[in-house]
């Protein structure tokens, strides 16, 4: 498991193959399907893996014999195959759509990661991405957030066990923030409503994550926080996607986003066949 995750309450998969097929696969029953088989999960489009492994291991406990298994990470073409198992065919018949849609979340997310890291380190080779991993899916946080890695980004924000991020609820609350903050083992981030206040508060803290700015403010606010403390690393978060990172990456040193945890299905596909 990564380092820092949360403890993973339950396992997809498995939850997924008791929804999905609760007392027996009845179709295949029915047909009075038999033997052994092949199962061979697809690529419709150009793709980077992402939950490879993680198949090759609920197939191994299924009793199931992987073939062979593209890497974490790997760019693959349309029609590459990413895992192929054999063994029992009413087994395969079970398991293929939950694992198809498991690859098809996966991969998007992976190659939706990939193609934002790239297209902003096109304008900024030092920029971070970093994907606000709280907006992960019930249950999924712990996959997700390995295929941001196998997309080339960093996971933020975790869990609130893990990050300090001082947020407008909490300035609401409080009505402002102590004088002094300080904290042992952790850096302070912080999410200010305005560029006042984040000039305010720029001696403070150790990240300012600036929320919703446009690039044309961004670049006057950013300049002049790095003037106020040289050591502040600045952000931007705020709906920023693969159209717009390019006008952001140049102005900060990390860029904060979630919507690659929303990315559209990839096009895979399952074929079996009898041995």
């Amino acid at each position: 498991m990564l380092t820092g995750t949360s403890p993973k309450l339950f396992d997809c998969l498995d939850t997924g193959l008791k929804e999905d097929c609760p007392y027996g696969d009845i179709t295949t029953e029915l047909l009075a399907i038999e033997g052994q088989g092949r199962f061979r999960f697809i690529s419709r489009v150009d793709a980077v893996v992402s939950g490879a492994p993680r198949l090759a291991e609920f197939f191994a406990a299924q009793k199931l014999a992987v073939a062979s298994c593209r890497h974490p990470g790997e760019r693959i073409h349309k029609g590459d195959v990413i895992i192929e198992a054999t063994g029992d065919i009413k087994t395969l018949f079970k398991l293929w759509r939950i694992c198809q849609t498991y690859l098809t979340v996966m991969c998007a997310i992976a190659t939706q990661t990939d193609a934002i890291v790239r297209a902003a380190r096109a304008e900024n080779g030092e920029i971070g991405i970093v994907v606000a991993c709280r907006k992960a899916h019930p249950g999924m946080r712990a996959d997700e957030i390995q295929a941001i890695v196998d997309g080339g980004a960093i996971y933020h924000r975790n869990s609130l066990s893990d990050t300090i991020l001082i947020t407008q609820n909490h300035v609401r609350t409080l009505g402002t923030l102590p004088d002094k903050l300080h904290s042992f083992h952790h850096k302070i981030e912080f999410e200010p409503s305005s560029a006042e206040e984040a000039y305010r508060y720029a001696g403070f803290v150790d990240v300012m994550l600036l929320d919703h700015f446009e690039p044309a403010e961004l670049a006057v606010v950013a300049r002049k926080l790095r003037e106020l403390n040289p050591r502040l690393v600045v952000g931007v978060a705020g709906g920023i996607t693969l159209a717009t990172v390019k006008d952001y990456a140049p102005l900060v040193d990390i860029i904060v986003l979630s919507a690659v945890l929303y990315a559209p299905p990839l096009n895979i596909t399952c074929k079996i066949t009898r041995l």
